[in-house]
């Protein structure tokens, strides 16, 4: 009779020789080659198939996270077992987002903890010896909407595809909060990430649980728990709180990412549960704005209420201003626009879409290395937290100024740099060159004399000239009064910002406008 053939992977002789012997005569699995090193492993495998590969994590040369990468080169849909010592956390997180199939500590390995790791991946993958026929399996895992519905799951029920009972049914909605790392393919990271997510699952809940797991577009995993003939609602109630908890607790752990997962209510009958995964899935697309990390409970939770506001044309018109000009508050409008975005809760759409705009026009004036603009740009469907998307793009705009005032630096000693570096951020308040002195730490006629001699202007004109700046930038919008305009740029007097903004531009701000 055949069996599910095996390759074993460990640099340790000991190791392998255990494993080995407790698969010794067993009926369904056998060991068909041990290797003591990946690369040897890696040009055996190029020639010959197996069903299921173990692999220690932590060898010499090749350790085993390069070797799962290099082994789904060969064979995608290889499944992996990975074996960690107790310390090697690093290992098995870098496993599991290499699409380990599941994982086991080596110093616990016994034969009972073995065979339940490798009978979890034979139903997960469907593993099935010749001449047997295949088990009923819990844990079915779909990535089909169409799949995830009543009468499917009714007839694979019936069928006895699946282990699965329809009535006292609880949905579960888990959403990774994902952080792409620089340079990473983010489809296939996010993919990984929620494989590692359900190997978990099936850690968790192995062979005492009935479930069944549905995949979405977007990697969140839902998941519904039948608990057949219970009838303490405390105690369904108790398991699933303790499960999500332990499930946030894992993740943290293992990948070092956090998650959001909202759980759902007792239902009678399956219709009803998934009916509730809708709702679920809506409470995961709100930490657009209230954020990661949390666990939900849809019998207390809102969801949240979003605007079809757009930003107003006269706010755009200021930020393509002074991007076009060049001028330091570009800064402070462009954390106007991502305030507004935040304030008024845009609908995902509108926000994606305004901040792509953002993202364009800070390239097209150079305001953002074009590289990561793109890549950005690329990337940006994928992002769920607003508050996430909003720091990359702040920090996309921040280091190209960093260029800009470090080669402003290399013009201007310490102090004046020191000097110019807080009028632009202070020059709407009432400062004087008494002030700056104080700051930047010299006499206030040191100051005077050496910022007139490298910036070839005084220090008020050079002060007036930001405000008459700003005041530029806010005239354009032409929904802002001229007296209001005066006010914003840091101008006390009516009669003396006119004065100023004629001797700076040549024309009065009327004339401006016009």
């Amino acid at each position: 009779m055949e069996k599910i053939k095996l390759a074993l992977v460990d640099d340790e002789m000991t190791s392998r020789n255990a494993v080995k012997k407790i698969l010794e005569g067993n009926d369904t699995y056998e060991v068909a080659a041990d290797f003591q090193n990946g690369k040897t492993a890696l040009e055996w495998l190029r020639k010959n198939s197996i069903d299921i590969l173990l692999c220690d994590m932590q060898m010499p040369e090749m350790d085993g996270v390069e070797l799962m990468r290099l082994v789904h080169i060969i064979d995608e849909y290889l499944p992996v077992i990975a074996i960690s010592g107790f310390d090697d956390f690093n290992y098995v997180r870098g496993s599991l987002i290499n699409g380990a199939a599941n994982y086991l500590l080596k110093h616990e390995i016994t034969q009972e903890k073995l065979l339940y790791a490798l009978d979890q991946v034979r139903e997960r993958y469907r593993i099935i010896p010749a001449g047997r026929e295949i088990r009923s399996q819990r844990g079915y895992c779909m990535y089909d909407r169409a799949e995830f519905r009543e009468e499917n799951l009714r007839k694979l029920c019936k069928e006895g595809k699946i282990h699965f009972h329809c009535h006292n049914v609880i949905p579960i909605a888990i959403s990774p909060d994902y952080k792409f790392p620089e340079g990473v393919n983010i489809a296939e990271y996010k993919q990984d990430i929620s494989k590692a997510v359900i190997d978990m699952l099936n850690q968790m809940l192995g062979v005492e649980y009935e479930y069944v797991i549905y995949v979405s577009r977007r990697q969140h995993v839902f998941l519904l728990i039948s608990f057949p003939g219970e009838r303490s609602t405390l105690f369904m109630l108790n398991t699933m709180t303790n499960l999500t908890g332990r499930l946030q607790r894992q993740i943290l752990r293992m990948l070092d990412i956090t998650v959001t997962l909202a759980s759902g209510e007792i239902h009678r009958d399956i219709r009803q549960a998934l009916e509730e995964t809708e709702y679920l899935e809506g409470l995961l697309q709100d930490k657009l704005y209230l954020g990661g990390s949390r666990i939900i409970s849809a019998a207390v939770a809102k969801r949240l209420e979003y605007s079809r506001e757009e930003i107003t044309e006269s706010l755009w018109e200021q930020f393509r201003f002074e991007l076009e000009h060049q001028m330091e508050g570009s800064g402070d409008t462009l954390c106007e626009l991502l305030d507004v975005m935040e304030k008024e809760r845009f609908e995902y759409e509108k926000m994606l879409w305004t901040c792509k705009e953002i993202v364009k026009l800070l390239k097209r004036y150079g305001f953002a290395d074009e590289r990561d603009a793109d890549r950005m740009l690329e990337s940006m469907k994928e992002y769920e937290e607003y508050g996430y998307l909003r720091t990359e793009i702040t920090e996309l705009f921040r280091r190209r100024m960093y260029q800009s005032r470090k080669r402003r630096g290399e013009k201007y000693s310490p102090q004046i740099e020191q000097a110019v570096a807080y009028i632009h951020k202070n020059f709407t308040e009432d400062i004087s060159l008494e002030q700056c002195a104080e700051v930047t730490g010299v006499s206030y006629t040191y100051l005077s004399r050496e910022f007139k001699k490298e910036t070839g202007m005084r220090f008020v004109e050079f002060l007036n000239r930001q405000r008459v700046n700003r005041a530029k930038s806010l005239l354009v919008r032409k929904d802002i009064s001229v007296k209001k305009v005066a006010e914003l740029s840091g101008f006390r007097n009516y009669n003396y910002f006119f004065k100023v903004f004629k001797e700076v531009e040549g024309v009065t701000p009327s004339e401006f406008l016009s």
